[in-house]
C-alpha cells in the first residue's frame, strides 16, 4: 500500500513541473498574470467540485466544518501563491531551476513542520541524515541556479 502513495506523491511532483509549463504559456498567451491566476484558479474549482460529485463523496455536515481550526481554510490561500509564483517566477528560472527552489524549499519547511509537529503533524525528529538530506537538496538546487 505505502508503494501506491509513494507513486502518487511522484505523480504530484511531475504534475507540478508541467503546472508551471502549462501556467506559463497560459500567462503568455493571455499576457495578463493576475486573469491568468484567476483562471487558472476558477479551473481548479470546477475541477474540484465535480471531482467529489463523481466519486459519490457526500457533503461534509455543519459540525465537522465547524470544528476545522481557523488555519485549516488557509490551504486554498497557500495553493494561490503557489500559482502565483509559477506564473510570475517560471518564465524567468526556467523550470528546472523554478520546480528545484519549489521542491527544496517546501521539503526544508516539511522538515520543520515534522520535527515540531506544527499544523497536526505527527512528530518526526529532524536528526542528522534529515538536516543532511535538507542541506544537500539546497546545495543541488544551488548548482542548478549556478548551471
Amino acid at each position: 500500500m505505502i508503494a501506491l502513495f509513494i507513486l502518487l506523491a511522484i505523480a504530484g511532483g511531475v504534475t507540478s513541473a508541467l503546472q508551471s509549463g502549462s501556467n506559463q504559456m497560459l500567462q503568455r498567451s493571455l499576457t495578463a498574470p493576475l486573469w491568468t491566476v484567476a483562471i487558472i484558479s476558477a479551473v481548479t474549482l470546477i475541477a474540484a467540485l465535480i471531482l467529489p460529485l463523481v466519486a459519490g463523496e457526500k457533503l461534509p455536515q455543519g459540525q465537522a466544518i465547524a470544528q476545522a481550526p481557523w488555519w485549516a481554510w488557509a490551504g486554498g490561500v497557500f495553493g494561490l501563491g503557489f500559482v502565483m509564483a509559477t506564473v510570475y517566477a517560471t518564465p524567468r528560472l526556467g523550470a528546472g531551476l523554478f520546480v528545484g527552489l519549489i521542491v527544496t524549499a517546501s521539503t526544508v519547511a516539511s522538515l520543520l513542520l515534522d520535527n515540531f509537529g506544527w499544523m497536526g503533524f505527527s512528530v518526526h525528529p529532524a536528526g542528522l541524515g534529515r538536516i543532511a538530506g535538507g542541506v544537500l537538496m539546497i546545495v543541488g538546487v544551488a548548482l542548478i541556479a549556478a548551471f
